[in-house]
Formats: structure tokens, C-alpha cells, sequence
């Protein structure tokens, strides 16, 4: 189930990436993806994949996000 969650996680954040900058939005959800990956296992891993319940279940721990994780998910945010 937890690798099925982080490929469910890493396709929505490369999907949703725009056309124009497609391949910097990949780029930023892999370094994402691999710097939070502990964190999804450590506090999401019983939540099922699909509908944002990933990304609601991390923004409920943001505060128990490990600096890597918080730190890329801010660098993506800077590069949308």
C-alpha cells in the first residue's frame, strides 16, 4: 500500500504540473518526493492515495514535517 501511496503521490504531482514549465514542475515533485518520502510513510502511510487525501493528510502534519521535506516542498512552491 505505502509504495502505491508514494507513486499515487509523485503521478499527481507530475501531472499536475503546467505545459509550459512541465519539466522544472517534474523535477521539483521528484526532489519532493524524495525528500518527503519518510514523511509520507512515517504519518500517512495508512492513508489511501487519491482525492488530495495525501496532501490533506501532510498538510495536517506540517509542523512534523522534517526539514527536508519542508524545505522542498517550499522550494517547490517558489518555483509554480
Amino acid at each position: 500500500m505505502l509504495k502505491s501511496t508514494l507513486t499515487a503521490v509523485a503521478i499527481v504531482l507530475i501531472l499536475s504540473a503546467s505545459a509550459s514549465g512541465a519539466s522544472a514542475q517534474a523535477a521539483a515533485a521528484k526532489k519532493v518526493l524524495g525528500a518527503c518520502k519518510p514523511d509520507i510513510k512515517a504519518f500517512c502511510a495508512d492513508v489511501a492515495p487519491g482525492e488530495g487525501r495525501i496532501k490533506a493528510c501532510m498538510k495536517r502534519r506540517l509542523p512534523e514535517l522534517s526539514e527536508p521535506c519542508k524545505e522542498a516542498l517550499f522550494q517547490a512552491w517558489l518555483n509554480k
